[in-house]
């Protein structure tokens, strides 16, 4: 096991809390280390048939601060930092914690690695530790690094889906979600102009359900799942959003001309930073500069329009698609980063943050 910190700090932590005006004198602490990480496993094969099982714990000493005056150990925050760099050049995910361990189940752990950029089914590395903070303007302590090797497993697709087939069902390139489970599809795509399409309720030509356009002129946006339907089809070429709906038997395409950041950093401007698509990884990606964190978070214009936008969302990694006001996404990185937005699963739009 690789330790890339073995103390950051070791012994004696002088901490000045405050100037008591008293005629005990100042109060002092003492006793405070940084802290010892260790790990249930440092390999982790991540297993999607146990994903309530325990995959990972991660275990440390807290030391209680010795004090002059009366104080609580909850006035020392501890966090557990993760990092897909050794060197930790950009915290990836942060956990406050007020216990000394932190246990990950496989699908928690596998959903983490996941948002991270880990592709499933090879071995990765990610980086660990423990910050602990006496105070606001008191140097943290850092302890070691632990480097864990996971494997992770392609996730369940348990969500609601329709699969977009080709026209001879034998490519499967994208598709669509239910998320509410409502029967109203959609997600993004990236296909040329005049594709042919079904849409089907599983990914194989034998799906029991298949949806096509209904078999007469001027009906391409009607879904129809008889065996005498033809196949649909996109006016438009490039990266469109789908949307179908299964109850009003109806489906839509709108043609995304652009996504752009906007937050603190470039003052909200709707298209002074957009993003770029890369064709060969599917993904969107930015290169953002800020001096502080974002304190709004940051949000994803699509056409540059307000009303039509990626923000926030309770997953960490994952950001939600809103057509009307919403908070932005957490984005705590100051310097030069890479942003990149990862819609290939409609499931779940995802982003994560890489240094350059």
């Amino acid at each position: 096991m690789k330790q890339l910190y073995d103390y950051v700090v070791v012994g004696f932590v002088l901490l000045l809390l405050a100037a008591c005006e008293k005629e005990g004198g100042k109060s002092t602490i003492t006793g405070v280390e940084s802290a010892t990480l260790t790990a249930s496993k440092t390999e982790v094969l991540l297993e999607a048939t146990t994903p309530k099982a325990v995959a990972l714990q991660l275990m440390w000493n807290i030391d209680e601060p010795q004090s002059t005056e009366k104080i609580a150990l909850s006035q020392m925050k501890t966090a557990v930092q993760f990092s897909t760099s050794a060197s930790f050049a950009s915290v990836d995910r942060s956990v406050d914690v007020v216990n000394a361990s932190l246990s990950y189940t496989h699908q928690q752990l596998n959903s983490i690695v996941l948002a991270l950029g880990f592709v499933p089914l090879e071995q990765q590395t990610i980086y660990a530790r423990v910050v602990s903070r006496l105070a606001p303007n008191v140097e943290p302590l850092y302890s070691n690094v632990l480097e864990l090797a996971v494997t992770a497993f392609e996730p369940v697709e348990d969500g609601d889906y329709l699969f977009m087939a080709n026209s001879d069902f034998s490519a499967f390139p994208w598709k669509l979600c239910a998320r509410l489970e409502d029967g109203i599809y959609d997600g993004f795509v990236q296909v040329d102009q005049w594709y042919n399409f079904y849409l089907a309720n599983e990914a194989s030509a034998d799906a029991q359900t298949i949806y096509g356009s209904y078999p007469v002129d001027g009906n391409q946006y009607v879904l129809y799942a008889g065996d005498d339907r033809w196949t649909c089809w996109t006016n438009n070429g490039g990266y469109l959003y789908l949307q179908a709906d299964v109850n009003e038997m109806a489906w839509s395409e709108t043609i995304v001309r652009s996504l752009s950041v906007t937050g603190d950093f470039n003052a909200w401007s709707a298209s002074a930073n957009p993003m770029v698509y890369d064709q060969e990884q599917q993904v969107w990606t930015a290169t953002i500069t800020t001096t502080a964190p974002e304190q709004w978070g940051m949000k994803i214009l699509i056409n540059e329009s307000w009303s039509w936008f990626f923000g926030g969302s309770d997953t960490e990694g994952v950001c939600n698609l809103y057509a009307a006001d919403a908070d932005g996404f957490a984005y705590e990185q100051v310097g030069t980063y890479r942003l990149i937005l990862d819609l290939r699963d409609p499931k779940a739009f995802r982003y994560r943050v890489e240094p350059l």
